[in-house]
């Protein structure tokens, strides 16, 4: 019994702490709450499954404090992280990629830290906000969606920040408005849609799901909170910190 209040407390300290700074960056709760599911004892699929219905409440607590920001999302970009990302997702989870893990994590790790890196010394980065898209860059980013999703359904981290990546740096929008895109798709849609389908193939740890949502969506909500109130200077570095930490600890898993 004590043993298990002291995972409890565990879990709880640490997915907070994980989604808190998720919120803020746009991701990057994973590489701390999926490792540390494993380092408790869950095998891989438990794991994974585990951490997904619960970051889940990381998507709903930022939805929860910014409602009204909902006004603020684009249509088109909302209609392609639907129809093009939520079916990646799944076949995400289910298709069997030729690459092994630990290859396809290295490669990950070393653009992650690259783009952290990037964002870091770019400091116009996520500052503008532009509404007219060439049919070439919404095609392009609909190709890069698609493939953050089969990331987010496939490996246990990284989405997040790829998505937010990816709406900053292809579909222009400014770094605030791309992390709550990604809190209400990726966090929450996306990661609602992996947990359904990793819950249909594996057992989930659900003894452990409830300090861990509660952890996710206080966590994302004081984040979230947070995010609006920084100056977007603030936002970048600490995306780019939350980046490059990621990257590390991805290539260290890969080995």
């Amino acid at each position: 019994m004590t043993q298990e209040i002291i995972n409890q407390i565990i879990l709880f300290v640490f997915s907070f702490l994980a989604n808190l700074f998720a919120s803020v960056s746009g991701g990057g709760a994973g590489f701390v709450q999926f490792p540390l599911l494993i380092f408790m004892g869950l095998p891989f699929a438990t794991a994974l499954g585990t951490h997904k219905v619960a970051v889940v409440f990381l998507g709903i607590g930022a939805i929860a404090k910014q409602k009204s920001n909902f006004a603020i999302l684009d249509k088109r970009i909302a209609l392609i992280m639907l129809l093009a990302g939520a079916p990646a997702v799944v076949a995400g989870t289910l298709i069997v990629i030729n690459i092994p893990t630990q290859i396809a994590e290295f490669v990950l790790g070393i653009i992650t830290v690259g783009s952290g890196i990037y964002t870091f010394f770019k400091k116009g980065f996520g500052t503008t906000n532009q509404q007219d898209l060439s049919t070439t860059r919404i095609i392009v980013g609909t190709l890069f969606i698609i493939l953050v999703g089969m990331f987010s359904g496939s490996l246990s981290s990284g989405a997040g920040l790829f998505a937010t990546l990816t709406l900053v740096m292809i579909f222009k929008l400014d770094l605030k408005k791309a992390i709550f895109h990604t809190m209400v798709f990726v966090a929450t849609i996306w990661n609602a849609i992996g947990a359904i389908t990793v819950g249909a193939l594996t057992a989930i740890y659900w003894q452990w799901v409830p300090a861990m949502i509660i952890a996710s969506f206080t966590g994302a909500f004081v984040g979230t909170m947070l995010l609006f109130k920084l100056p977007v200077k603030i936002v970048r570095i600490i995306f780019s910190l939350v980046s490059i930490a990621s990257g590390i600890l991805l290539i260290v898993a890969s080995f």
